[in-house]
């Protein structure tokens, strides 16, 4: 097997991994060196994969444990740990920018993405370092925000979640908005805007407006990584330090599927 090498992508974000092969296994030490480029880099992009089911859940493990994705309507059939993203199965692209999965006491770590069926034009995936997102901050909005804590539930305004998801995965939830990267040390700012009720203290209405706002002066062009799908790709998305969303501007008559695994992580928290 060739070495692996990591060539960073942006100055800001993402780096390409190469000579690694995902549908065999790897060594501790490369699982090691995987683990940090992605506290490091954020977005790790590895070309030219192959891999059944197995092989990909295989290769998610390198990153922590597969957790259970709600919206169980579009999970894998077989796999239920692997979701389908794809429009015909009714979705519409996330083009929001946001972080997976804050609903849960335990976000993710990781979402990791597989390109299957790629449209020959757009439908890129762009991610954002909020690691330099939050640095960039007067230091006075930073104090701020280090004192803030949401609320987060599942997607508000959605008709589309299951009783039995629901059920699941709608209790209410608190996090810090700035979180402490366990791997990296280093502070970014941490919130899903839909799945935000609201922030501690706050309306609704006015948390939505803040944190829509927050958003608009925080991610400039060059803390973003977009990336331009090719069949075979993998993309693996550090949870707790980005945002990252998904660009609907690709003819709908073609089919853009991605399997999605995300990897349970720890408990966010502002040390």
């Amino acid at each position: 097997m060739p070495e692996m090498t990591i060539t960073p992508l942006t100055p800001a974000i993402g780096a390409e991994i190469s000579g690694i092969d995902l549908s065999q296994p790897v060594d501790s030490a490369t699982r090691e060196k995987l683990s940090l480029a992605l506290a490091e880099h954020l977005a790790l992009v590895f070309h030219d994969q192959s891999l059944t089911p197995d092989q990909y859940l295989g290769a998610a493990e390198i990153f922590g444990p597969p957790m259970r994705q709600h919206y169980s309507q579009h999970h894998m059939p077989g796999y239920p740990d692997i979701g389908l993203v794809w429009h015909r199965n009714g979705q519409q692209p996330a083009e929001r920018w946001h972080t997976d999965h804050t609903n849960r006491e335990r976000p993710p770590a990781a979402t990791i993405l597989y390109g299957v069926e790629i449209p020959s034009k757009g439908g890129g995936t762009s991610v954002a370092t909020m690691r330099a997102a939050y640095a960039a901050l007067p230091e006075a909005e930073q104090r701020r925000l280090e004192a803030m804590r949401t609320v987060n539930s599942l997607d508000t305004g959605k008709n589309d979640t299951l009783a039995e998801d629901w059920e699941k995965y709608s209790k209410p939830i608190v996090h810090p908005i700035v979180r402490t990267h366990p791997v990296h040390g280093s502070r970014a700012v941490f919130f899903h805007i839909t799945k935000t009720l609201h922030i501690d203290g706050m309306s609704p209405e006015a948390s939505r407006t803040y944190l829509s706002d927050l958003i608009d002066r925080m991610i400039r062009p060059e803390i973003v990584y977009t990336h331009n799908w090719r069949k075979g790709d993998v993309l693996v998305i550090d949870d707790r330090a980005t945002m990252h969303r998904a660009h609907g501007d690709y003819d709908r008559s073609e089919s853009r599927v991605l399997w999605r695994i995300i990897v349970e992580g720890d408990r966010p928290r502002l040390v």
